[in-house]
């Protein structure tokens, strides 16, 4: 199947286990989006990109958003969703459902053994904060904070990223905003 040219469709699914502890599920939509990126462009897609916090762009434009719902049935477990957003339609047809949920399962996978491997670790992002960092678009350019209801709150250069997924945004006082997915999303500046 071929990723599908309407947004917000679900392209794939897949259920993760990995053992990690509870509080560390926070950030598995980061993990999983930096997963799906390095996947797509492993398999030759240009310009791929983490959008913050749980997107993947393609060519600068909005393509895919994971979605992860955590629950427990003998042990943690999330599941995962795949959806298109307005720029998937750029996608090549190796993108397909198939592939999009393997990503999604080698990235949980990947996760927890980087977190095993560590062995104390500040908080879930930390083995991977600096490959997600490198991938983030927008990253040390300016953007906007946005609030749900559409608002801009503010205007900085995004500059950095905590273990925890907070993204930090840099305003024109000098002053540094860190921001939790729950609060608010990043997009470029607009002229």
């Amino acid at each position: 199947m071929a990723v599908a040219k309407d947004a917000g469709e679900p392209l794939a699914r897949a259920t993760v286990r990995p053992d990690v502890p509870m509080q560390m599920y926070t950030c598995l939509p980061q993990v999983l989006a930096l997963g799906l990126a390095k996947s797509l462009g492993q398999r030759g897609v240009d310009d791929v990109r983490v959008s913050w916090p749980a997107s993947v762009s393609v060519g600068g434009e909005p393509a895919l958003r994971v979605d992860v719902r955590a629950g427990y049935d003998e042990g943690m477990y999330a599941a995962c969703e795949v959806a298109a957003l307005e720029g998937a339609a750029g996608l090549p047809e190796l993108a397909d459902e198939a592939m999009l949920a393997a990503a999604l399962e080698d990235a949980a996978g990947a996760w927890e053994t980087s977190l095993r491997a560590a062995h104390v670790v500040a908080g879930p992002l930390a083995p991977l904060l600096e490959e997600y960092f490198d991938l983030l678009d927008c990253a040390n350019r300016e953007v906007e904070v946005v609030y749900p209801n559409g608002r801009v709150a503010t205007r900085g250069v995004l500059a950095g990223m905590d273990v925890w997924g907070r993204a930090a945004v840099r305003c024109a006082s000098g002053r540094e905003l860190n921001i939790s997915p729950e609060q608010a999303s990043i997009r470029p500046a607009r002229g």
